[in-house]
């Protein structure tokens, strides 16, 4: 199939489809629509009979509301409309008051019903007092036939009486116009589906028609001229494809031109460059040779420098073994000297320790001795106290012995109380002894400590003055160490820079055989491209670059049948 059947096809089956689609929905709302319009005629037919039986009962209600009860029963009796109609009373207890059948007067009729199951007078009494009345259905037998038949009745209680009035009518007739109506209906529906299937057939013909001539127009006659002159290209770089639309195929057209045109310009200095490629290898050619004799001069050359820095590099690891030695034992002395300065250092913590010691034993000392003379100072006090004491007591003896027999038992209290100062006195004189032997101690403390913190200062002092000189040490040992650590790893480096320059001139060397045979290779290369350029010059010489082949687009375009 051609693209232009395709489309036509794809827009047959859309068009098709869309208008079946519409078609089968808009019969569905017209048969919708009159569904609705026999329901409302139904509708309409049976609320003017509904309004008819409730204009009787209520007519009837007015009138029997100012009646005597047995004047009532025979007005209604009496009652008649069209030609079967009547009216009938009923209580409250579903027994009929006055009926046209006198054989339903006084009888209970709760259980009268239709064949449809629904209790007649229960539900005319039910609505009479539920609703204040109303309407209903249910199927009745017609007089002098035994078929039933649809029927209404409306009911309504009588104000102030207990009695129910209600009327009803067959709706038979209302079933028959609506059938009537209904057929109406459908010969409208039939009708207007008629009219809308043909409408939509002959809109779905103009349509095929319209899209048939764009497609042509549009799609399939452009579609047709790029094909035609690309099949007819035989490597005419001049040719070009006629545009005549402005959408995606035009844009595929100006594409084409535009590819065309660049290729045609790509071609011609393809061309250009082809020659000068043909020329250049010959140059390429003669050079490659005198780069070879190069390259073996440079090879032998980069042998003869290589043995001699390995010679080189030998040394230098020789005289980096050796600087690595003394980096090692410089960094010995180093941790010796370290070690030295913070035992001394720690020497000089511990004689501050011992000398803050003694000032605080000499302290306790002198204050020992200023406590015992306070103490001497007691023993005064107290020795005065005693010798009074002993006056006291000797007076009392005194007293005591003036007093005869009576005091008697005093003089004794007096001689014991002189017994015990002396006690006191003898004690605090053994005490004062102690004391004067305590600060002659105390004082001799005080001489053999102050000379101890005297020699106690002049270590510490040695002691500072010992670890300034090995601080000043352990930096001359740190310069040295830095400076062997210097030398160690310049001669490293040394080292690794010869042992680099070796592998440099090794991987040179290797390089120069491999651009040797590459030079050798180029140069067979070089042969074959100049080779190759002439055949790619015949090739692009197929192509044809001039643009005096106007006359060929103007062909093309009267095959077309576009300007």
């Amino acid at each position: 199939m051609t693209l232009r059947k395709k489309i036509i096809g794809l827009t047959v089956i859309s068009v098709f489809s869309i208008a079946s689609v519409i078609s089968v929905i808009s019969t569905v709302n017209i048969i919708s629509r009159g569904e609705e319009r026999i329901a409302a005629y139904r509708a309409t037919l049976l609320s003017e009979r509904q309004q008819q039986l409730k204009g009787y009962v209520d007519m009837a209600v007015k009138l029997l509301e100012k009646m005597p009860p047995e004047e009532a029963k025979k007005t209604i009796l009496n009652m008649r409309y069209g030609e079967s109609g009547y009216l009938f009373i009923q209580d409250f207890s579903n027994k009929f008051i006055a009926h046209p059948d006198p054989r339903l007067d006084g009888k209970d009729q709760s259980d009268l019903r239709d064949p449809n199951g629904v209790y007649i007078v229960r539900e005319i009494t039910k609505i009479s007092r539920e609703k204040g009345g109303g309407f209903v259905s249910y199927m009745w037998k017609m007089p002098g036939q035994e078929v039933m038949k649809p029927k209404i009745t409306y009911a309504k209680p009588v104000p102030g009486r207990g009695w129910i009035v209600g009327t009803g009518i067959y709706v038979d007739d209302i079933d028959a116009a609506v059938i009537k109506e209904r057929a109406t209906i459908r010969h409208e529906i039939s009708s207007s589906i008629v009219q809308y299937v043909a409408i939509t057939l002959t809109a779905l013909v103009l349509l095929l028609l319209t899209a048939i001539f764009l497609v042509n127009r549009y799609i399939a006659v452009p579609l047709e001229a790029i094909t035609r002159t690309m099949k007819n290209f035989n490597n005419d770089l001049t040719i070009t494809v006629p545009v005549t639309t402005d959408d995606e195929i035009g844009d595929l057209a100006r594409w084409f031109n535009e590819h065309i045109e660049g290729l045609r310009q790509l071609i011609g200095m393809v061309s250009e460059e082809t020659e000068k490629v043909h020329g250049n290898a010959k140059v390429i050619a003669s050079s490659v040779d005198q780069q070879t004799e190069f390259v073996t001069q440079l090879s032998s050359s980069v042998v003869e420098i290589s043995s001699t820095m390995e010679e080189f590099s030998s040394t230098a690891s020789q005289i980096a073994k050796h600087s690595q030695g003394v980096v090692e034992r410089a960094d010995k002395a180093l941790e010796d000297t370290k070690h030295g300065a913070a035992e001394v250092e720690n020497l000089t913590f511990k004689i501050n320790d011992i000398s803050q010691n003694i000032q605080a034993n000499l302290a306790e000392i002198v204050e020992l001795g200023r406590k015992s003379k306070e103490i001497n100072k007691v023993m005064e006090i107290i020795n005065n106290i005693a010798n009074q004491t002993k006056l006291i007591a000797f007076n009392a003896a005194l007293e005591a012995a003036s007093a005869g027999e009576a005091g008697k038992r005093f003089g004794v209290v007096a001689v014991e109380i002189r017994r015990l100062a002396d006690s006191v006195v003898e004690s605090t004189t053994e005490i004062e002894g102690k004391i004067t032997e305590i600060l002659d101690a105390v004082n001799r403390l005080v001489m053999s400590s102050e000379k101890s913190s005297q020699m106690t200062m002049d270590g510490q002092e040695y002691a500072s003055h010992t670890v300034m000189m090995l601080i000043d040490m352990v930096d001359d040992v740190q310069e040295t160490t830095d400076a062997a650590r210097q030398i160690s790893l310049s001669t490293q480096q040394q080292q690794i820079a010869s042992s680099q320059v070796v592998l440099a001139l090794k991987d040179i060397e290797q390089g120069l055989r491999f651009s040797t045979d590459s030079i050798r290779d180029s140069s067979v290369v070089t042969t074959e491209l100049a080779e190759l350029s002439g055949k790619l010059s015949s090739l692009v010489m197929t192509f044809n670059l001039d643009a005096s082949n106007a006359t060929r687009d103007e062909a093309c375009s009267s095959k077309t049948g576009n300007p």
